[in-house]
């Protein structure tokens, strides 16, 4: 998904980068050295469920691992930091998801 739009660019939220396991070095590399502030992350271990499948070692085990990334910021950030993100990683396929935070009061 490339597309990341919203109109509250203050609007609290989780930036959340999807992408194939073997990236996670050079994607954590470009956040740590997102020029705007320091950024704190988390990161998961995912398995993909999809076809087809790239390889006999997907087949065997019936998906793909992936990777799963979680930055809190706000709206516009959010834009800046995938902009930035896709110009540092130009040949990566990286699936960007915005979710926006909701007050709990």
């Amino acid at each position: 998904m490339s597309t990341l739009s919203t109109t509250n660019t203050e609007l609290s939220c989780i930036l959340k980068l999807i992408f194939d396991q073997p990236l996670y070095d050079e994607m954590t590399d470009v956040l740590l050295a997102f020029p705007d502030r320091p950024l704190e992350f988390i990161s998961l271990d995912v398995q993909a469920h999809m076809q087809p499948l790239e390889n006999i070692t997907e087949e065997v085990s019936g998906f793909k691992r992936k990777k799963i990334i979680e930055v809190n910021t706000n709206a516009g950030e959010a834009k800046q930091l995938y902009r930035y993100i896709v110009e540092s990683l130009p040949t990566s396929h990286i699936e960007g998801q915005l979710l926006p935070l909701l007050p709990l009061n």
